[in-house]
């Protein structure tokens, strides 16, 4: 293949990233069938029936119920000594061209989307933890949620490397021609089009996880009229507003319906944001019988009452980055904006304010 079939056929992989709505999934199970058969191949592992997870969850539980075998990230089929296609790790222009490819293919929601479902998967096995070391044999790490997901095999990620061999056997194209990576990982690309999120390879089956309806505004991930992210044939649900992964009851819950207490009792500052951001810091402050004790450019002390006996200080401050304002609780001897933030940067440095 010459140095303007790699360059054609990269900007073409590319495209075709791009343009893979991630709003709208339509899944053609023989192409991913095709592809995942593929792969077995070039591993030289015997063809095995494909088990279609139905959303997360299910995947887990499939996947935690059987004998996996290992997909560190970073595999790689075995090389073909002949035709030296092995290519160094940390080759740079191969990670430069993996990284852009990834994000031609909107790497940034499908990876959240993995860490948040694999958090979910991680909190219900709690218990499990507790009895870990009595387990036997290879079932306490094979049950482990988190080893569950380290061993799922990305069709985005094996998609963008197609992409980035393309650029890395362009560099050395004057040496040897490397074009063998096209039996390896460009099958992925029609994959990843025809709707595949994650697999696993076991003994017995391939487990195939399909990709979540994703909702967006702009360019967050973001539903305020349900979950934002779901797989249309299973139960699972995620809730996010502005990007943030919030509770369900706070994106279905009308505005006028929340409590403004709720904000007092969530830790996650950006899910705090949130709350501030729909209940308005105005109504916040008039339930809350907000009385400012000092303020300073966008920032001002006040002093809430939490209706339970106390009063508290909290720093109102405006985020630039999205432009709208939030409550975080300080120390409750603060009694000044510098001092608030001298507490909250754990600093006694005097602090920049904004003007």
């Amino acid at each position: 293949m010459s140095q303007f079939d790699l360059e054609k056929l990269e900007q073409d992989i590319l495209f075709r990233l791009m343009t893979v709505d991630l709003t709208s999934v339509s899944i053609d199970q023989p192409v991913i069938e095709t592809a995942l058969e593929t792969y077995l191949g070039v591993l030289k592992l015997e063809p095995r029936p494909i088990v279609w997870a139905q959303d997360g969850d299910h995947a887990q539980t499939l996947a935690s119920e059987s004998e996996l075998i290992p997909m560190e990230r970073g595999v790689r089929p075995p090389p073909d000594p002949a035709a030296d296609t092995e290519m160094p790790g940390n080759d740079r222009i191969w990670e430069q061209a993996l990284h852009k490819a990834r994000v031609c293919g909107h790497s940034r929601y499908l990876d959240t989307v993995k860490g948040v479902v694999c958090w979910h998967s991680v909190l219900l096995s709690i218990p499990w933890r507790r009895y870990e070391q009595r387990l036997t044999g290879d079932r306490g790490r094979r049950t482990n949620p988190e080893y569950v997901w380290q061993q799922a095999g990305d069709a985005l990620d094996y998609a963008a490397r197609a992409s980035a061999e393309c650029a890395w056997a362009q560099a050395r194209v004057e040496k040897k021609n490397q074009t063998n990576f096209q039996n390896v990982w460009l099958p992925f690309v029609d994959a990843h089009e025809a709707g595949l999120f994650l697999f696993w390879i076991t003994t017995e089956c391939v487990i195939a996880l399909t990709r979540p309806t994703i909702k967006l505004n702009g360019l967050q991930l973001h539903s305020d009229s349900g979950p934002a992210v779901y797989w249309p044939d299973g139960g699972q649900q995620y809730y996010f507003l502005n990007d943030v992964h919030v509770p369900k009851e706070i994106v279905e819950t009308p505005a006028r319906a929340l409590d403004a207490r709720l904000m007092l009792r969530e830790q996650n500052a950006q899910v705090r944001r949130e709350i501030v951001r729909k209940i308005g810091i105005e109504r916040i402050c008039r339930e809350l019988a907000a009385t400012c004790l000092d303020r300073q450019g966008d920032y001002e002390l006040l002093l809430l009452d939490l209706q339970d006996g106390r009063m508290r200080p909290y720093l109102k401050m405006k985020n630039p980055s999205v432009g709208v304002y939030h409550i975080e609780g300080v120390a409750p001897e603060c009694r000044t904006v510098a001092a608030a933030l001298a507490w909250r940067n754990q600093s006694d440095l005097p602090p920049t304010v904004l003007t």
